[in-house]
């Protein structure tokens, strides 16, 4: 008689992962919660993203595990948790959508809809983007950004690792515990490239809405650029940029898109666009979907160059002394270096013999006549002197003008 089979069991959660070895080491951690965790898809400010999949209804999700050490913070992540069906509420193309949240052994974890493993970051490393394109992709999310501002809701970690792509849809993603980017700065580190996207005021943790705004602006910049506006050897470097510098737009850019990106980036938030929905007005691109609309051309590339530091310049070679510039200048320097050779002659060999037969026979004069003649031979003393002092002036000026 043929055995009865046993319904399968799932792994237990705690008997499958290694939850030491996960935390440090981002290790595949096997089934959690009743998903199968596939392979890891990135990591971020808050923690590593695995995609999964729900064996009973055949669904992909991105489930996003919180790595925080602090107490502190783990409370707050827990209270951020229950806001979580907020979220989920939120129905809108452009965005990523939040389906479940939990807690396993611990570690928080966020259940979101799988939008594909391409984000905006990958096609700006290929280099793959052109300016329309750069400028829809923009658009897609500035709608989704302005989805979640009029739900109460601000991202405060936008860029281009958190707008994911699939097909022609572009939608924001990592939004769930957005709140906490500003409630614990000081207790998490920086993700990697976040600063480059972050807000001035984010410093002193007086973002809103309009920081969101800034975020988009550089990444607005980065799409049609190729690069970040500002860059550093350091994280407080780039966000010390942030606050100081003013961003250089190269001129590839068109103007109108120009001023938007100068727009977004101001360092007062007063001085930005004050919504999203204004800042896709400017765009003549509106916040709704099914509209037309027509983005300005942002230039004649098809690929955003990268910013290069300019070429250190080089000083023009020395011209020679001896060249023969040619034609009447030639003639007429001739002429010049004639006369002044012919004045050296006559100092060399006229004025400096004068000069020490003046010299030697006011001496003997002023030692063997009167009073009136001694004056004389002082006349013709200082003569003798001032003699000297023209031909050497002269000499000077010949050699000079040999060398010069």
């Amino acid at each position: 008689m043929e055995a009865e089979r046993l319904p399968q069991r799932e792994p237990d959660p705690r008997a499958a992962i290694d939850w030491e070895s996960f935390y440090r080491n981002y290790r595949k951690p096997g089934y959690v919660a009743g998903f199968e965790i596939v392979n890891k898809l990135g990591g971020g400010v808050f923690g590593v993203v695995f995609k999964a999949r729900k064996e009973s209804i055949g669904k992909d999700y991105a489930i996003k595990f919180l790595k925080v050490d602090d107490q502190g913070v783990r409370d707050a992540v827990l209270r951020e948790l229950e806001s979580v069906d907020h979220f989920a509420q939120i129905d809108h193309p452009n965005l990523v959508s939040i389906e479940d949240k939990g807690v396993v052994d611990g570690i928080p974890f966020i259940v979101m809809s799988f939008a594909g493993q391409h984000t905006l970051r990958t096609r700006i490393d290929e280099r793959s983007l052109t300016p329309d394109e750069a400028l829809r992709i923009f658009v897609q999310a500035a709608r989704g950004v302005c989805a979640l501002h009029e739900h109460s809701l601000v991202h405060f970690d936008l860029k281009p690792a958190n707008i994911f792509l699939k097909g022609d849809i572009a939608r924001v993603g990592d939004y769930g515990l957005s709140k906490l980017v500003t409630e614990s700065r000081n207790s998490l580190s920086f993700g990697r490239g976040t600063p480059y996207y972050m807000a001035p005021e984010m410093l002193k943790r007086r973002g809103d809405a309009r920081s969101d705004i800034y975020s988009l602006g550089v990444i607005l910049y980065e799409c049609l650029c190729g690069d970040v506006p500002f860059r550093g050897d350091s994280e407080w470097e780039v966000l010390r940029k942030h606050e100081t510098e003013e961003p250089r737009i190269p001129d590839t850019v068109a103007p109108p898109l120009r001023a938007v990106i100068l727009r977004c980036l101001a360092k007062d938030p007063d001085q930005r666009f004050q919504s999203v929905r204004d800042l896709l007005h400017e765009l003549h691109a509106p916040a709704s979907l099914g509209e037309s609309f027509v983005l300005p051309r942002a230039g004649v590339r098809t690929t955003p160059p990268p910013l290069r530091e300019a070429a250190p310049r080089t000083s023009p070679p020395p011209i020679p002394v001896d060249v023969d510039l040619g034609g009447p200048r030639s003639a007429f320097g001739a002429i010049v270096a004639a006369v002044f050779r012919a004045f050296e002659i006559l100092v060399l060999a006229v004025l400096v013999p004068i000069r020490g037969v003046s010299v030697v026979v006011g001496q003997v004069l002023g030692f063997a006549l009167s009073l009136p003649f001694k004056i004389l031979a002082i006349a013709l003393t200082l003569a003798g002197y001032l003699v000297t002092a023209l031909a050497f002036a002269t000499l000077i000026v010949a050699v000079f003008r040999l060398f010069a």
